[in-house]
């Protein structure tokens, strides 16, 4: 039941966040500096055009990528010790450690 009241409560704050008044642009919008629909020009003017700005995209994430592959912590970890060899090999001990004390 609690449950069925979050989502109701929850989807309804929803709603009342998408359905906002049509008409001019809230002014919360102009304070964090969103730029107007009207304003956006007209034609091609779309950053995926420019060859020069995805060259220096690129070469930024080379140069990325060779600094986090020269880091230390990029080179591959030492292999890993077999679990179950070092439980046999701790019980072997532990049996001699037991038997060197034990007489009979």
């Amino acid at each position: 039941m609690r449950r069925a009241l979050v989502v109701v409560a929850l989807a309804a704050a929803l709603g009342a966040c998408v359905n906002t008044p049509g008409g001019e642009t809230p002014a919360w919008a102009d304070v964090e500096g969103y730029p107007a629909l009207r304003e956006v020009p007209e034609g091609g003017t779309s950053a995926n055009t420019d060859a020069r700005h995805w060259r220096a995209a690129e070469a930024e994430l080379l140069a990325a990528r060779a600094r986090v592959a020269a880091h230390p912590r990029a080179q591959d970890p030492a292999p890993t010790e077999d679990p179950n060899a070092f439980v046999e090999e701790a019980r072997r001990e532990l049996e001699a450690t037991r038997n060197s004390h034990n007489p009979y």
